[in-house]
């Protein structure tokens, strides 16, 4: 049985009926393109941001935190930051193996004032999205740009807690390659027994993986044409991304996270494959593999949308917009 290529393929959305937002959770390992896409989730109107949940990951979860709570308090906006796990469920993944990448402090050489009197959210990660769901009803969704280590815990510590999760878009894994080696992509790669677990559950997902993600690039044109926007929002990306493209010796950035928040806000952008999806976790050459069935070969149920292929220059029109849209609205959310 083939595999039907589909276009933006998900449960209907709650604003196809209404204008009312949909209310998500963002839960991230900040990162240089995860503080992007936060920025840009604080320009999406038919957003709601519940709140931003913490992982180790890029760095380690202390940083990760600190990065939130200082990018959000920079910015005038009041969300709640909670803390989360701060190791894998198997702890030979070593905490804040992202660095190299994005600094010793994950937003590269970009410093931000140090928010101390924003205090975090009493609540820690895995609790806070539980309950928020369920307030929410089965209306929330999740972006997850980081490990799922935090999305699992959730899933052990609560059985009725997939009842509440109207979908769930994560940045990680590829159909192929890898970046941590040639089949592991770092995100699945840092805890791929959480990864098994989430997709094992009968959560919806939609899976936006490195080999697409490594199409959405921006250019330093790009960057000056952010930069010109001229708010707090759009300077602080465009020095990420100066940081970013530095590392790259053609001079581009790679928008790993802020793609995944589009295939939840602007799924126009994308091409997409319903699959099954898994990740191996025993192999000794391939722990961390995402392993998705394009062609069906296993028979077995599909239990993920995976992105296939980008449209960059309309994903990138949509992205500065949105970061320009945040800096309108400045300090309001």
């Amino acid at each position: 049985m083939a595999i039907p290529l589909r276009r933006c393929f998900r449960p209907e959305s709650p604003c196809q009926h209404s204008m009312k937002k949909r209310p998500f959770i963002l839960d991230c390992d900040t990162g240089t393109d995860d503080a992007i896409a936060i920025v840009a989730a604080l320009g999406c109107e038919e957003m709601e941001l519940v709140g931003i949940t913490c992982v180790n990951g890029n760095v380690p979860e202390e940083d990760v935190a600190r990065n939130n709570r200082n990018l959000l308090a920079y910015l005038g906006r009041n969300i709640p930051v909670c803390r989360g796990a701060w190791l894998p469920f198997s702890a030979n993944r070593r905490t804040g193996a992202g660095a190299g990448v994005h600094g010793s402090t994950g937003l590269g050489t970009v410093e931000l004032p140090e928010a101390k009197s924003c205090p975090f959210e009493e609540r820690i990660a895995a609790q806070f999205i539980y309950e928020e769901a369920k307030k929410r009803n089965g209306e929330l969704e999740l972006l997850v740009t980081g490990p799922m280590t935090n999305i699992a815990i959730a899933i052990i510590e609560h059985p009725d807690f997939c009842d509440y999760i109207r979908h769930l878009y994560f940045m990680g894994g590829a159909a192929a390659g890898g970046n941590v080696n040639n089949t592991e992509e770092f995100n699945i790669w840092v805890d791929p027994e959480a990864v098994h677990i989430v997709l094992s559950s009968p959560i919806p997902c939609t899976m936006v993986g490195l080999d697409v993600t490594n199409l959405a690039i921006m250019t330093r044109e790009d960057e000056e044409r952010i930069r010109s926007l001229n708010t707090k929002e759009a300077v602080f990306v465009a020095d990420l991304i100066r940081y970013m493209s530095s590392r790259e010796k053609i001079l581009l950035a790679r928008m790993h996270d802020p793609l995944a928040l589009a295939s939840a806000l602007f799924p126009e952008c994308l091409e997409t494959k319903t699959c099954f999806v898994d990740t191996e976790c025993r192999g000794t050459y391939t722990r961390g593999h995402t392993a998705a069935d394009l062609r069906n070969r296993r028979n077995r149920e599909p239990n993920t949308e995976v992105a296939v292929n980008v449209n960059v220059e309309l994903f990138k029109d949509w992205l500065i917009e949105k970061i320009a849209c945040a800096g309108r609205k400045g300090g309001q959310g």
